[in-house]
């Protein structure tokens, strides 16, 4: 079998050839690395850095000014944005981790509630010192994280980006809208006692404590000077399975999302309905290309 080493990012790998196999030689990093399993059998490079009584699994890359930070969905792990990392790592530094209990992350004590979720992404900065402003990303749940943390840091966040936010309100859509039975289904899928095979550690203290973030994030307005870029896919997960149920649910679930922006001087609200809930993967070029204008065009750092 042939043998090849590699040295990427100042770190050796022995990569057996014919195999997806990845064996870590030498480091001499002053925090142990990590080898990260992506799609397509890629392999990319992950810190492991030490915190008070847990640990992350982050992904440090490029250079350039503003920093980057993409903030992932409930119960995903960073490899759901390896692409749209690696491509804007080719202007600006980029971060993007394992929330605790996620893949290569440690759980630690605190519950997933998003004051806990801005204090460990605080540390994170922190011991990364990274200097601000930064243009936060958040897919999904990660909308309420930056969303918070420009609540608490104004003066920090340089631009924001949105990809199918979760709202939330959107649960008492639901119950007030749908028929018992619908209700009833949906939120069984919601349910953290139905799914616990479903979910891993991380996963499933995230589903746990999804209502109560909403209610902390309910009535919390974006500052009015902090440019924002919202994608809204076409979730058909959250929707009826009737088509005229489903337009409705389509539009009032874009419409909730837009009621965040009404506070903002400089947005923009990209609507795509031939997207899922994932639209950075679902059409990557298109979304990158749109980040990359914003930044360019909106943020001022």
């Amino acid at each position: 079998m042939v043998q090849k080493l590699f040295k990427i990012l100042g770190v050796s790998f022995l990569v057996l050839a014919g195999s997806v196999t990845v064996f870590l030689v030498s480091t001499g990093r002053s925090v142990r690395d990590a080898v990260e399993m992506l799609p397509l059998g890629v392999y990319s490079i992950s810190e492991q850095m030490d915190f008070d009584g847990y640990t992350l699994n982050v992904r440090d890359y490029g250079k350039g000014k503003p920093t980057v930070i993409i903030e992932p969905g409930l119960n995903c792990g960073m490899h759901w944005y390896y692409e749209l990392q690696m491509d804007l790592s080719k202007s600006y530094r980029t971060l993007c981790y394992n929330h605790p209990g996620i893949g290569n992350s440690t759980m630690n004590e605190n519950p997933r509630t998003l004051p806990y979720y801005v204090a460990e992404l605080k540390a994170l900065m922190h011991q990364k010192q990274l200097t601000p402003p930064f243009v936060l990303i958040g897919h999904s749940l990660g909308g309420h994280i930056i969303r918070y943390y420009a609540h608490l840091y104004p003066d920090e966040v340089a631009g924001l980006v949105f990809i199918d936010d979760t709202h939330e309100d959107w649960f008492t859509y639901v119950r007030h809208t749908w028929n018992a039975a619908d209700s009833t289904e949906y939120f069984n899928w919601w349910n953290p006692e139905i799914n616990v095979q479903k979910y891993r550690a991380g996963g499933l203290s995230e589903l746990r404590e999804f209502e109560a973030n909403c209610d902390s994030i309910r009535g919390i307005e974006i500052p009015s000077h902090i440019p924002v870029l919202m994608f809204t896919g076409n979730t058909q997960n959250h929707y009826r399975t009737d088509s005229l149920e489903q337009r409705d649910d389509k539009y009032a679930w874009a419409k909730l999302q837009a009621g965040i922006l009404t506070n903002v001087t400089t947005v923009k609200h990209v609507i795509d309905w031939e997207t899922g809930h994932s639209l950075h993967r679902d059409k990557p070029h298109e979304v990158q290309a749109e980040i990359k204008d914003f930044i360019q065009t909106q943020v001022k750092y």
